[in-house]
Parts: C-alpha cells; sequence; structure tokens
C-alpha cells in the first residue's frame, strides 16, 4: 500500500521563535520593504504626472482635427490653381489631412489607454460638453 505524502513539506525549516529572532527578521526585511514602497510611490508619481501632461496637450490635437477639416478644402483650391501652391501637388493637401485626423484621433486613444487607474482627466472641464 503507497503512503500518501503530506500536503505540507515535513523538510521545511521550522520557523524561528522568541522575540529577538522576531526584531532580528524585521530589521533585515524593513529596508527592502522601505525600498520596495519608495519605487511604487516614485513610478505612480511619474505616471500621474505624465498623464497630466499628455493630458494638457490634448486641445491642440482637437486644433490639428480642425486643421484637417481645412486641408480638404485647400486641396481642391491647389487641384484647381496648382500656383496657389508653389509647386506642391494637391495630393499633398490630402495625405496632410489624412496624418492630422490618424495623429489627433491615436493621440486621444493613447492618453485614455495611458490613464492611471482612477484618474480623470483634468482638463475635462475646459472643454465643451457633447
Amino acid at each position: 500500500m503507497a503512503i500518501e505524502p503530506l500536503s505540507t513539506n515535513s523538510h521545511r525549516c521550522a520557523a524561528p521563535k522568541g522575540p529577538g529572532a522576531l526584531i532580528f527578521r524585521f530589521a533585515v526585511s524593513f529596508p527592502f520593504t522601505l525600498l520596495k514602497g519608495t519605487g511604487r510611490v516614485v513610478f505612480y508619481c511619474v505616471w500621474y504626472l505624465a498623464f497630466y501632461l499628455l493630458c494638457m496637450f490634448r486641445p491642440f490635437t482637437g486644433m490639428m482635427m480642425l486643421a484637417a477639416i481645412v486641408m480638404l478644402p485647400m486641396s481642391i483650391v491647389v487641384f484647381a490653381h496648382p500656383e496657389a501652391a508653389a509647386g506642391m501637388p494637391f495630393w499633398t493637401f490630402g495625405l496632410m489631412a489624412l496624418g492630422l485626423v490618424a495623429f489627433s484621433v491615436g493621440y486621444t486613444m493613447l492618453v485614455d489607454w495611458f490613464a492611471p487607474p482612477g484618474a480623470e482627466d483634468p482638463f475635462e472641464r475646459y472643454r465643451r460638453r457633447r
């Protein structure tokens, strides 16, 4: 008949007993715990600061969307009057408009993805409500 092994490991060292061992264990682990907590605090501070700075530039991406809307009629004008663009082909304005829209949407998605847990956009109150 096979003997089932116990769920606990009997080869493990017994936990030290006594107040001196507990104080020693605390004294050894305290600097590492303090270092871990400090690292976490610095990480979250940098994360929130970066999110705050990224949110500050959201209005500029809104202006890029407006510039993209202006680029489309400009490309029509350049198509009709090529001398108005100083040698630039008309399709460059369309490509610039697509690039501005892609950058604006991508930046907004990046900032929403990058948001720390529980953080809201601090500049939301300055934008229009939809």
